[in-house]
């Protein structure tokens, strides 16, 4: 099991850097460990982005 390179990032990710982890995270095995890095990733990349849209 390899951790993601953005684990133990010193410094908030950059939104590219979000995308380029989540490519890579793809391209390995579907399963559990895969899925909950998935979501950690996406939070991750919400943090990292601008808010597209408002609330209703």
């Amino acid at each position: 099991m390899t951790s993601s390179p953005l684990a133990d990032a010193p410094r908030p990710a950059a939104a590219a850097d979000v995308n380029d982890a989540i490519r890579r995270l793809m391209e390995q095995p579907a399963d559990t460990r895969r899925a909950e890095e998935y979501v950690r990733l996406l939070s991750l990349w919400a943090d990292t982005t601008p808010a597209w849209t408002t609330a209703a």
